[in-house]
């Protein structure tokens, strides 16, 4: 009597879990956890969330992303792009201003002045993809462009030339050290807590881009101080060892989506920016610098930016400067 080969048996039942294991392995990878460093619904998230749309519409089995929402609800934003590195999002919207505590060099992203187009053509972006893979992160796409900073007054205070001396301003890292070089005094805060330290006092002002100003905080200001500064930068960032273990057809996808957006977004920017324009001209005081006084102003804006990240990254400041400035 001839008995059935059990080593053969055997064998093909442990291929057929591995084959499951692996099944379900890939599976999982198909699902990604996205969070933004913004209020979910705010200005600065609406893009991402229609990305996170968009791909979740066309994803079909191959990718799915489950969208938490965004800071300060789930925790703080300052922490987000860090908890992305560490695995626990995927998917994260954030602006480099608020993960300089993991990559340093995000700082840069303020200072460009070159179309994101410009760097992806002249190595800006592969540089900016290097660095950010060693802290298991790749940025995939710029979705606000051509969005400047402005510096915001509240009632009873007011200014006719660069000179921040005796003003108590909210600040993020962004804007800190220019703030600074001319004579201010800051102090951090959530964009959650402007509005109660404008209102209370305890701050003067609080720089913020011309467009997506919450809402609220008009009553609260009364002035705006042009010209504007600085870019404000919104990236979409993946966790490296998540994108990597994506098939093609998912990265293929998100990559498509993303950079939709980030050519979309040069001109939809362009058109905001000119309607905050005209609604804050009847909102604010717009206190213009001009001449010498402009110079200085934009000047010391530009300089403080990147002597702060010559201080942080003195290996890749040079480099980054080199390719995202106009010089």
């Amino acid at each position: 009597m001839r008995y059935p080969d059990i080593r053969g048996l055997v064998t093909a039942a442990a291929l057929g879990v591995a084959a499951l294991a692996g099944t379900t392995a890939a599976q999982a990878q198909t699902e990604l956890v996205a969070a933004s460093c913004f209020p979910q619904n705010s200005f600065f998230s609406k893009r991402f969330e229609s990305i996170v749309k968009q791909i979740n519409e066309q994803g079909g089995k191959t990718v799915k992303i489950n969208y938490l929402g965004g800071a300060p609800a789930i925790g703080s934003p300052f922490t987000m792009v860090q908890k992305q590195a560490q695995g626990v999002y995927d998917l994260v919207n954030c602006t480099g201003a608020y993960y300089q505590n993991v990559v340093p060099e995000a700082d840069a992203w303020k200072l460009l002045e070159r179309t994101p187009d410009e760097i992806r053509t002249n190595g800006g972006w592969a540089l900016m993809e290097e660095i950010h893979g060693n802290k298991n992160l790749k940025p995939l796409g710029r979705i606000h462009y051509g969005t400047p900073f402005h510096l915001y007054l509240g009632k009873g205070k007011t200014i006719d030339k660069p000179d921040l001396s005796g003003l108590h301003l909210r600040v993020a890292p962004i804007y800190t050290n220019f703030f600074k070089a001319l004579g201010a005094t800051t102090q951090n805060s959530n964009l959650a807590q402007i509005y109660a330290l404008m209102e209370n006092g305890t701050v003067g002002g609080f720089g913020w881009p011309i467009t997506g100003m919450r809402p609220g905080w008009e009553e609260v200001t009364a002035s705006r101080v042009d010209p504007g500064f600085y870019d404000a930068d919104i990236n979409v960032l993946v966790n490296l060892k998540s994108w990597n273990g994506l098939s093609d057809k998912a990265r293929d996808l998100i990559s498509t989506v993303v950079m939709q957006m980030e050519r979309k977004a040069v001109g939809v920017d362009k058109t905001a920016v000119e309607k905050s324009k005209v609604k804050q001209a009847d909102q604010y005081t717009i206190i213009t610098f001009t001449g010498d006084d402009r110079k200085k102003w934009l000047d010391t804006a530009r300089d403080a930016g990147w002597a702060g990240l010559e201080e942080t990254s003195p290996a890749n400041a040079a480099k980054l400067r080199a390719l995202f400035a106009r010089e």
